[in-house]
């Protein structure tokens, strides 16, 4: 089962979203403005409800950094 976690930086109102199978009780992560004040405002169910024979790709298991983001 995969959960989609919602924040906010109350600092710049960045929007962020985790999609993980780990139960987050907490995170503590950075905002891209460097700040650490970041503020769950919601979850929810993530789970694809697909047929196993519809999916085309998979991403690998590890992490996928995106080049964009510089704290990656």
């Amino acid at each position: 089962m995969w959960t989609k976690y919602d924040y906010v930086c109350t600092d710049c109102d960045a929007l962020m979203e985790i999609t993980t199978r780990i139960k987050l009780k907490s995170w503590r992560g950075w905002c891209s403005c460097g700040s650490a004040n970041l503020m769950m405002i919601g979850y929810a169910d993530a789970t694809v409800k697909v047929a196993p024979e519809h999916v085309t790709n998979i991403t690998a298991t590890e992490v996928v950094k995106i080049n964009s983001n510089p704290y990656n």
